[in-house]
Order: C-alpha cells, then sequence, then structure tokens
C-alpha cells in the first residue's frame, strides 16, 4: 500500500483548547496512539481548520477566547456529522447537557485521564465508521433498488410505436410512483400512471406487484375497467391495512382515434389539441385501489386525432405549491406552449416549468403520449 493510501486511512482529531499544555499532551496521547492531530486555540481557528480537512474527530473546549465551544458545536454538527467530545474543568450538569444538547457525543472533564480519553476517543471513531460504512451500505442497496425498480418500467427507445416519453424525479431514489406502457393490439396501447400511498422505499416494493399484475390481467380483449377491477381484487389480498395505489388508465386506440381513461383516485390527464394547441383537464372521480370490494372507478372515453399530445402525471407535480386544484391549472398552462416542442422535450420542460427550480418535495411522473 502506497504512503499516500496509508495516510488516508489514519483518522484525523482536531484538538481545540486555548491551554498550550493541555493541546500538546492530547497531541502526544493521540499520536501515540497511531492518530493524527491538528491544534487550534480559537474558535476561529478551529473553524477554519475543520472546513479545509477532512476531520474525524474533534476534542472541543467549552470556554475559548473568542467564544462559547457549545456555539462552534452546533455549527459544526449542522453541517457534518462528525462526533464531537467535550473537553472542559467545567463539570457544571447544566454545562454538560448543554454540550450533549449543542450535538456533542461525549464530555470529558479535566483534569484529564490519558487512558480514558482514547478509550473515548477509540469509541467514537469505531462508531463514526460504523455509521459510515451503514450509510454505504444503505445507499448501496437503495441504488440497486432504484435500477429495479427503473427496469420495470418501460423506455421509450423500446417501444418507438408508442409515441412516449417521460420525466422521471424522485426524492429518495426509489419511491411509490410508477409508469407502464403497454402495447395490446394494432395500434392499441396502454398507458398506465400509479403512485402507491406513503413516501417510504418500502412503497418502491408495491410497484413490482403491480407491475405482475398488470403483465396477469393486460389485454386487447378486457376493457381497461375490467383490468382495474381485477387488479384491485388482487391488490386486496396483498396490500397491508391501508396501503393503497391512486391509478390513471389509459388506453389509447390510434386507429379508431379513441382515448379511453379509468380513474382511481387519481389526478386528471391533460390533452392538447393539435390543431390549436388548446388544452383540457379530463377530470373524473374513482375510488382508490386496492381497499374496496366494490370499487366504482371513473370512466371517460373521449376522441382524439393526429398530433393531440396526452400527459398524464403523479400528485408530485401539482401538489408543490398551494392546492391541488390550483396545481392542475398550471400543469394545464405549462403545457399549453410546450406543445410545439419535440415530446421528451416537452415533458422536460412541463417539469422544469412547474417546479420553477425548488426540489420537489414528492416524486414526480410526467409521462407525454404523441397520439
Amino acid at each position: 500500500m502506497s504512503d499516500r493510501k496509508s495516510a488516508a486511512r489514519v483518522p484525523l482529531v482536531l484538538i481545540v483548547d486555548d491551554d498550550f499544555t493541555t493541546a500538546l499532551t492530547l497531541q502526544g496521547l493521540l499520536q501515540g496512539a497511531g492518530l493524527a492531530t491538528l491544534l487550534a486555540g480559537s474558535l476561529a481557528e478551529a473553524d477554519a481548520l475543520f472546513h479545509a480537512q477532512p476531520i474525524a474527530l474533534v476534542l472541543l473546549d467549552v470556554h475559548l477566547p473568542d467564544g462559547y465551544g457549545l456555539d462552534l458545536c452546533r455549527k459544526l454538527t449542522a453541517v457534518s456529522p462528525v462526533p464531537i467530545l467535550f473537553i472542559s474543568g467545567d463539570g457544571d450538569v447544566a454545562t454538560k447537557t448543554g454540550g450533549f444538547a449543542a450535538g456533542g457525543v461525549d464530555y470529558i472533564t479535566k483534569p484529564l485521564a490519558g487512558a480514558e480519553v482514547l478509550a473515548r476517543v477509540r469509541t467514537h471513531l469505531r462508531l463514526s465508521a460504523a455509521r459510515e460504512s451503514l450509510a454505504a451500505l444503505h445507499a448501496e442497496r437503495i441504488a440497486r433498488l432504484s435500477t429495479a425498480q427503473q427496469s420495470l418500467m418501460a423506455r421509450p427507445e423500446d417501444l418507438p410505436q408508442a409515441r412516449f416519453a417521460v420525466s422521471i424525479r424522485q426524492v429518495l431514489q426509489a419511491g411509490g410512483d410508477f409508469y407502464d406502457v403497454i402495447p395490446v393490439g394494432d395500434r392499441i396501447v396502454d398507458y398506465v400512471v400509479a403512485d402507491a400511498s406513503g413516501h417510504d422505499l418500502g412503497v418502491s416494493l408495491w410497484t413490482a406487484s403491480f407491475k405482475t399484475l398488470l403483465a396477469e390481467y393486460v389485454s386487447a380483449v378486457d376493457a381497461p375497467l375490467d383490468t382495474c377491477r381485477a387488479i384491485n381484487d388482487s391488490l386486496r389480498r396483498v396490500l397491508p391495512d391501508g396501503a393503497y395505489f391512486t391509478v390513471l388508465y389509459a388506453r389509447l386506440e390510434r386507429g379508431a382515434k379513441r382515448l379511453t381513461l379509468v380513474y382511481a383516485g387519481h389526478p386528471p390527464a391533460i390533452l392538447v389539441s393539435g390543431r390549436n394547441d388548446e388544452g383540457r383537464l379530463l377530470e373524473q372521480d374513482g375510488d382508490l385501489l386496492g381497499i374496496f370490494a366494490d370499487a366504482a372507478f371513473g370512466v371517460m372515453t373521449v376522441p382524439v386525432q393526429a398530433g393531440d399530445r396526452l400527459y398524464l402525471y403523479t400528485d408530485g407535480l401539482i401538489e408543490m405549491h398551494g392546492s391541488r386544484e390550483d396545481g392542475c391549472e398550471r400543469a394545464l398552462a405549462a403545457c399549453r406552449p410546450a406543445a410545439a416542442l419535440p415530446l421528451q422535450d416537452a415533458v422536460m420542460a412541463v417539469v422544469d416549468t412547474i417546479c420553477g427550480g425548488l426540489e420537489p418535495q414528492d416524486d414526480i411522473i410526467l409521462l407525454g403520449v404523441d397520439v
């Protein structure tokens, strides 16, 4: 192993104490144990060193010439998970509890016992390393889950005859929003956008179940309403109490110039005319999918023609600002000027316009379809 790699593995401890003797004593103790150290005699110096070096742990005095160590602790822990251990001659209970409230992980009173300091430093370095390893493991698992979830969703390049494009923005790397595109006959394609209840990673697992049910029930001989009813019956058997999907199921029959929509508690589709770029919300009520045995779904059939453009989306797109109704109107307003753009550019432009540079608080899927 190179010297550079070896050095990178040595934890760097920042010692912040205005008492030079104490600082040198701690430095000798830690360096003797194989740790690297930096010394700071003030809050300002400590702040500068902290942001200039990859600090693994901080030993921080409570009282320093230019301020209170607890204030620096709050500042550092707000931007970093680095463990901060207070060292102080102040053994007052209120000061100790204040140190923990500020984000410190330990409090060692002076006079310092070398063996105790070293034991506590090693313990918190091990805990910090364990948390980092666990976080890296979780990130890897989430990335795998996200990749698996993305593989469940159809890609425009694999289904050019479906003439669709999609924009996805996820708050988590994997979540409960889902779409599918399924050719079912000659110039007949089904487009499905769904949103599972909840906002944690666990709901992403239900999207795999939903995909499986779509593959089982979707066919040219079954109407979209019948398919939704069949999926509802199956979901009621497997979803936990309180879990559900909102769904918008669209069947586009290009030959017959007909669009059929089935609503299960989902936001309205948007249809933009190819003649005059005028758009409208296609609104229908409908029960949620996966809860009621006798669920009633909203059904709508509308005529379409070549050049029209259809948009299906999840509620994250319309709930960023204000009410759901206002959000739908904003989405409609964003879709109209995008009619002149190529489809992929259009869906990206609509999402960018609505988000306005803000990070979404909920997952977003916008699926655009050229009739």
